[in-house]
């Protein structure tokens, strides 16, 4: 009976060696680098970044066992950051070919849109991309929004595209008629709302929704391990089903991707 109980105890002692040994193996320091993009990505007063993007992530990092750290930076130099292997992720990702070309891809968490926006005297009506013949198309690059913008207009005739380095001075020129009387911008809704507001830019409306889209996480391909984006995935699942995701997002007043 003795040498009974002796064996159950080391059986017992050796199996939550094992799940140590496991979990251990399972925890990882995570570097993820991204850009500042209100209301997605912020920064409080302290420095310390915010938003729901963010906010999801250490969510998601925390229930995968993972020690995730993110640094804001010029979005090229992110981009490049990614593509060289200098980092494990990148925070804010879009399903596009140039992030797949270098990422594995999470499931989608957040949906928005891209919009045209005038002045709230332009006379100007949209309906087809061919309305922006001969305008200025103001835009924040390079990023996904000056690719997709330059393929909205691609072979509308007469269309100046005038590129900014950030979505607060497209916005913000708009506004103060920099780009002249038949300008419209280019620009992400939510960041547009978020500006909008922010600096009181009152005499800006939203011409049209032209795409939607989702923002998700990129996994370095050079750098992932095996498991670890169904490890993500999971986590993501979870905080959908019991309603975090919803939780994490509503302070930026931005919408869920479609959630199961």
């Amino acid at each position: 009976m003795g040498i009974a109980k002796t064996g159950s105890r080391l059986w017992a002692g050796l199996l939550l060696a094992c799940a140590g040994a496991q979990a251990h193996a399972a925890s990882r320091d995570l570097y993820f680098v991204t850009q500042l993009f209100p209301p997605f990505i912020t920064q409080d007063a302290d420095g310390r970044l915010d938003g729901a993007l963010v906010a999801i992530l250490r969510e998601a990092c925390r229930r995968s066992s993972w020690n995730c750290t993110v640094q804001a930076m010029v979005w090229k130099r992110a981009l490049l950051t990614v593509s060289q292997g200098g980092a494990d992720g990148l925070v804010l990702a879009q399903d596009a070919p140039e992030r797949r070309a270098v990422m594995e891809l999470s499931k989608p968490v957040l949906a928005s849109s891209y919009g045209l926006y005038v002045k709230t005297n332009s006379p100007l009506r949209y309906r087809q991309p061919g309305d922006l013949a001969g305008k200025t198309v103001a835009v924040y690059g390079p990023s996904l929004s000056q690719t997709n913008s330059e393929r909205l207009v691609q072979g509308v005739a007469g269309v100046n595209l005038s590129v900014e380095l950030d979505p607060e001075t497209v916005l913000r020129k708009l506004a103060a008629g920099r780009y002249g009387n038949n300008a419209v911008a280019f620009s992400n809704d939510d960041v547009a709302r978020y500006w909008i507001k922010r600096d009181g830019l009152g005499n800006l409306r939203k011409l049209a929704e032209v795409k939607q889209l989702t923002y998700l996480y990129g996994f370095t391909r050079s750098r992932v391990k095996p498991g670890m984006l169904e490890t993500f995935n999971i986590a993501l699942d979870g905080m959908c089903r019991d309603g975090s995701l919803a939780r994490l997002a509503a302070p930026s007043g931005i919408r869920l991707a479609t959630c199961r």
